[in-house]
């Protein structure tokens, strides 16, 4: 197992792009797909674990963002596949935020239903703390521009030069996105005002 953060990655899921090389050596029309596992999986796992909180939703996240990767299929007619990795592992993330939030809306009338008939199964909410919840609402809440920006550049760590690269931006824009999905993130979650770099 590798580690990131507190992050415990299974080796089978890295060691799954260096055990296909002599796949994408003969012709494997999913080359760049082990390629973009290789040189960002660790990265993209990262950013999973940031943005759900949650160690088994991110594995989750990220096997479902490779397998979406390889159905793909050739990476012909992508800029970056990089960039589109990214952005499919951010909105199977914000996917899965917005499945847990229709399940908690739903969580008390299956309760109640429940326990009108006497069943003894448990049905308990996400041990997730509020504000983290409401965070990442409000994450998911964002226009897909600044979101992809407050994710790349909050959650992932990336320099600015890497989330300009990374989304098809100038640097420049993606401080300008940022400070805009910031300001929008305190209206969102109620503040008066927000915390600059």
């Amino acid at each position: 197992m590798e580690a990131i953060g507190t992050l415990r990655i299974p080796g089978s899921l890295l060691g799954q792009a260096e055990a296909a090389e002599p796949a994408e050596r003969a012709g494997n029309p999913h080359g760049w797909v082990l390629r973009v596992m290789r040189a960002e999986g660790s990265g993209i796992l990262r950013l999973l674990h940031r943005v759900l909180g949650n160690e088994a939703d991110a594995l989750d996240a990220f096997q479902d963002c490779f397998c979406k990767l390889a159905v793909r299929g050739n990476g012909g007619g992508l800029r970056s596949a990089r960039a589109y990795a990214y952005r499919t592992a951010t909105n199977i993330a914000i996917e899965l935020i917005r499945s847990r939030r229709r399940r908690d809306a739903h969580l008390p009338a299956l309760a109640d239903r429940a326990a009108r008939r006497g069943d003894s199964a448990s049905l308990g909410s996400s041990n997730v703390p509020t504000t983290v919840i409401s965070l990442q609402e409000a994450v998911a809440a964002l226009p897909g521009h600044l979101r992809g920006v407050i994710v790349l550049r909050d959650l992932s760590g990336m320099s600015y030069e890497d989330v300009g690269r990374t989304l098809g931006i100038d640097p420049a824009t993606a401080r300008v996105y940022r400070r805009h999905a910031v300001v929008r993130l305190a209206e969102l979650l109620g503040g008066q005002s927000a915390d600059e770099e």
